[in-house]
Parts: structure tokens; C-alpha cells; sequence
């Protein structure tokens, strides 16, 4: 019963340890460019990958029913850029999401909804 006394009580002085190594180490991250880095050509290399990428920002902005009625979803490599968008259902007046992606390091650099 002690043990696990002792363990409750070390547990947030730990937690609070590990946090401020993370805050370091993303510091360094920052200021290092070059550092042990995983070199890969591109973080979205393909349609799955930057679909499945782009679903995930797209449900948390503008909900997973909006986004999923918007199936099938167009998505095309346009100079290392992912350009992923909506079909509008037939009969339906409106706009789909327009998301743009960088296949190099995964970025938003646009995010629209029309309407």
C-alpha cells in the first residue's frame, strides 16, 4: 500500500518533468533545423494519405456529416500541392469544401467552405 502511495505522489512531479522536456525539445526542433530528422520526399504522398488527412481537419471544422455527404471527393497533385474538394449531391444548391495541402510537409495553406 505504500508503494502505491508513493507512486501518486511522484506521478505529477514526473508529468510536470516530461512537459518541460518536451517544451525544450520542441524549442531545439525550432531553432535546429538540421537535426536527427526523418528525411522523407513527402509527409502526404498519395490521394489516400492527403484524403485521409484532409478528413480529419475537415470533420473537426465542419462536422463529419457535412463533410462525408460531400463523397465522392475530387483530389489531384498540383505541384506538390494536394487541391482536395467536395461533390455536391445532385439537386442541392450550395457549396462543397475546398482544402489545399502540401504534400511535402503536410501544411494547410487553404481551407474554405462554399457556399
Amino acid at each position: 500500500m505504500k508503494m502505491f502511495s508513493i507512486l501518486i505522489f511522484f506521478s505529477p512531479l514526473f508529468s510536470f518533468g516530461q512537459d518541460r522536456n518536451f517544451h525544450q525539445t520542441i524549442k531545439d526542433a525550432i531553432a535546429n533545423k538540421s537535426g536527427h530528422e526523418v528525411c522523407v520526399e513527402n509527409v502526404l504522398p498519395d490521394k489516400e494519405t492527403a484524403l485521409a488527412v484532409a478528413e480529419q481537419i475537415l470533420f473537426k471544422v465542419y462536422g463529419k456529416d457535412q463533410i462525408l455527404g460531400e463523397r465522392p471527393y475530387h483530389a489531384k497533385l498540383i505541384d506538390d500541392y494536394w487541391v482536395l474538394s467536395g461533390t455536391l449531391p445532385k439537386n442541392m444548391l450550395g457549396g462543397t469544401f475546398l482544402i489545399i495541402l502540401s504534400a511535402k510537409d503536410g501544411r494547410v495553406i487553404k481551407l474554405i467552405h462554399y457556399k
